[in-house]
């Protein structure tokens, strides 16, 4: 889903994604609207065979997230994207703090109005790469560490803050 969550709902991930964190929704492909929180919302509704296989699906999930290295920070200490147009002003110059446990790094890329992630190379154990030709207002970049045995990490992605706006004082005639 390419946004929080669905149109007037929420859900226990929201206070994740707020705080920062990375979150996970899991949904059943047909959600039944008029069942959920509701009196007809009963156990002879749940589909066993399919919970048990989602709670497999969740578990190796968590597990290879856990046993992968933490996803690089991709800002400097005052808060900024390590991304540039460097050298030619139209090259994609990324930079990343080094992750603990990591041999390597996977960078990817997107175009800007896509969803999923639709490129990606293997940089191996450097903290830099630039990509010629390639434009940061065009695309979508991210990062991973991947260690030795090739857990991946989650992808961190170079993105800009909306920052703050100023109050808006209204003048009324």
């Amino acid at each position: 889903m390419a946004r929080l969550d669905r149109f007037g709902r929420g859900g226990d991930q929201e206070s994740f994604v707020v705080a920062g964190y990375a979150a996970v929704v899991f949904r059943e492909a047909s959600e039944n609207f008029t069942r959920q929180h509701a009196a007809a919302d009963t156990l002879e509704g749940v589909d066993f065979h399919y919970l048990t296989q989602n709670a497999r699906i969740n578990a190796a999930s968590a597990a290879s997230l856990a046993l992968a290295p933490p996803a690089p920070v991709v800002t400097g200490a005052r808060g900024q994207n390590l991304i540039a147009r460097d050298p030619s002003g139209y090259d994609a110059s990324l930079s990343w703090n080094p992750s603990p446990g990591a041999g390597g790094y996977r960078v990817y890329w997107r175009d800007t109005w896509s969803n999923q992630w639709q490129h990606s190379q293997a940089t191996g154990n450097v903290t830099h790469l630039l990509l010629p030709g390639m434009s940061i207002d065009d695309l979508i970049f991210g990062v991973a560490a991947v260690d030795s045995a090739g857990h991946e990490s989650l992808i961190r992605a170079y993105t800009s803050s909306p920052g703050t706006l100023p109050d808006v004082e209204l003048v009324r005639p």
